[in-house]
């Protein structure tokens, strides 16, 4: 059933997380105890093909993400504001996600015809429908970087539209003082505040510090103009350079994103794998080479990020078009049952010669929920959760199709409710992202109390769990 306008708007603006109500198990936060189970984090499935490529005489063949891709509430329409080398952001639209057109636009022309820039001699932009707004002429927001010539202390400009493709530029320059060459925006569900997660400080060739390197940082504001001081959040640590062999080499990372997801912050950060300097480049290519590849990151308040133990890329690298993740957009869109994550591809290393690299504008594929999943072998195990005092339907994401998955709700000291026991769950035995709950007397949760809630996982995938109603 479609969603509501409002609530599609909701979501859509970030007032709500993508899949409210959904508990991944992307981390032990609200977990007190497991056993039997293997954390397994999902690669992206691709398609055979970068979705956007550069075809048009204003782009190069050079074309990338560096902000966002939204559904638009009312029509269900996909839009994207992506970048180009020569210096333009552009727009294009598409039905499904997966095959974009690139409309001729009123806004700037090229030798007298119509393009689809938007705005010219700018970087990347990452763009916010912000429902929220009182005023409708400022319903979409965005930040693009300032260069290092425009500014030397780095920074972003803060613009402003009513339909997204005519803007124009808030009268404070600039609108976040600091930070540079990225920025990701979103709107926080818990606060309604504006978080910005950019790259804070300006990189050098051979960094004497950290404060020289790409790494992530946050700085949020209530209003969109008087911006929180930057804290870094974000910085590489010894497990990341381990492969290191020569003082010239390093671990960076390359953006920052930040998202909600369920009851979790999630992100996917390309870390950088610096291999060599390049002293002498070609022209149009890059310094410092190597692969990158997308890595998940985890909070729970957007704040506090936390590497996983496992380090195994959500987005790993391609052998084509993307042998290299270069960024990724600011947030993943819930489409149907699967999760669609744009990111721009290289089909080098970073440092990679002029020709062959190109770059483009490629897709990542999950399973609604699919990043990770605890997984269990014949013999099976279990995981308990700490707590919980909602109430209403539970609903599991599993692929059980071999095995089975029952759920036991217990007390505080483990003890199985009355009719609550594993034996009188109806076993999950399906491939699905969404499989109701039941008990053979129960068809919802208990009403009033705390409870703990004990997953029987044999053969079988857990990816997460969802309590009550949610919003894609």
């Amino acid at each position: 059933m479609p969603l509501p306008f409002v609530t599609l708007c909701l979501a859509l603006a970030g007032l709500h997380p993508l899949r409210e109500g959904t508990e991944l198990f992307v981390d032990n936060v609200n977990v007190a105890r497991q056993s039997g189970l293997t954390f397994h984090l999902h690669a992206a499935n691709k398609p055979a093909a970068p979705v956007i490529v550069g075809d048009r005489p204003w782009e190069s063949d050079r074309v990338y993400i560096y902000g966002t891709t939204i559904q638009d509430p009312t029509t269900g329409i996909f839009k994207m504001w992506y970048g180009s080398s020569t210096g333009g952001v552009l727009y294009a639209t598409s039905a499904d996600g997966l095959t974009w057109t690139k409309p001729l636009l009123d806004v700037f022309t090229y030798q007298g015809q119509p393009t689809n820039e938007v705005w010219r001699k700018s970087g990347g932009a990452t763009v916010l429908y912000d429902v929220l707004e009182p005023d409708p002429l400022k319903r979409y927001k965005a930040l693009i970087a300032l260069s290092r010539a425009q500014r030397k202390d780095g920074g972003f400009r803060g613009l402003y539209s009513a339909d997204g493709i005519h803007w124009q530029n808030y009268p404070q320059y600039p609108l976040i003082p600091f930070g540079t060459e990225m920025g990701n925006l979103i709107r926080d569900p818990a606060t309604h505040k504006y978080f910005a997660y950019v790259r804070p400080y300006w990189v050098a060739l051979h960094p004497k510090s950290v404060r020289q390197k790409r790494i992530g940082a946050i700085t949020t504001s209530d209003d969109f103009l008087h911006w929180t001081p930057l804290q870094v959040t974000l910085t590489p640590d010894a497990v990341d350079d381990q492969w290191v062999t020569n003082p010239d080499q390093r671990t960076e990372f390359y953006a920052m994103n930040g998202f909600p997801y369920g009851r979790s912050y999630l992100g996917v950060v390309p870390r950088f794998m610096i291999q060599r300097l390049i002293l002498k480049p070609q022209k149009d290519q890059s310094s410092v080479d190597g692969p990158l590849e997308g890595q998940l990151i985890v909070s729970r308040d957007g704040y506090d990020w936390h590497r996983l133990p496992d380090r195994t890329p959500v987005i790993p690298s391609g052998t084509t078009f993307d042998h290299s993740i270069m960024n990724i957009a600011a947030a993943p869109l819930v489409v149907g049952d699967q999760i669609y994550f744009y990111y721009t591809g290289i089909n080098t290393t970073h440092g990679g010669p002029t020709p062959p690299k190109r770059i483009a504008v490629c897709l990542g594929r999950w399973r609604l929920d699919g990043f990770a999943s605890l997984d269990a072998g014949a013999a099976g195990g279990f995981v308990e959760t700490t707590p919980i005092e909602r109430t209403g339907t539970l609903e599991v994401n599993a692929a059980a199709a071999g095995g089975e998955v029952r759920i036991a709700v217990e007390d505080a000291a483990g003890n199985p409710l009355a009719g609550y026991a594993a034996a009188d769950c109806v076993p999950l035995r399906g491939d699905e992202v969404r499989q109701r709950v039941r008990w053979a007397e129960h068809r919802e949760l208990p009403a009033a109390g705390a409870y703990r809630l004990r997953f029987e996982v044999r053969g079988a995938e857990l990816f997460s769990y969802t309590i009550g109603g949610e919003l894609h």
